[in-house]
């Protein structure tokens, strides 16, 4: 399903964002920190699993995270004028998979494929 790809995809993104702002920046004071960075990408990993399982509970979670995946869009500029297009990018990325994701979560397709349970 492609809905799950792009939430993988996702998910692995945010991981390498976390990974890099924490380790290679030593947090920049920017992002969630560590502790609750982990939580998040664990709580992020049993939605996707959730939703392989046909969860309606975990597809109706995951335009929770979507909304929180919003909050980061509000540092692109202040990331693109210090010059980190690289940051940028993968913020907007990981945005756009995830909104893809929910997205395709919510088609007739997906719909028929969760009422299958």
């Amino acid at each position: 399903m492609g809905a799950v790809i792009a939430l993988w995809i996702a998910w692995a993104i945010s991981g390498t964002a976390l990974f890099v702002n924490q380790i290679v920046f030593g947090g920049a004071g920017i992002g969630p920190g560590p502790s609750i960075g982990i939580i998040s990408l664990v709580v992020q990993a049993a939605i996707v699993i959730g939703v392989s399982r046909r969860s309606r509970l975990a597809r109706a979670s995951t335009v929770v995270f979507l909304l929180l995946a919003v909050l980061p869009l509000q540092m692109i500029p202040r990331l693109i004028a210090d010059g980190a297009q690289l940051s940028a990018g993968y913020t907007v990325a990981g945005f756009a998979l995830k909104a893809l994701g929910v997205f395709l979560l919510f088609t007739g397709v997906a719909n028929a494929w969760f009422d299958r349970r």
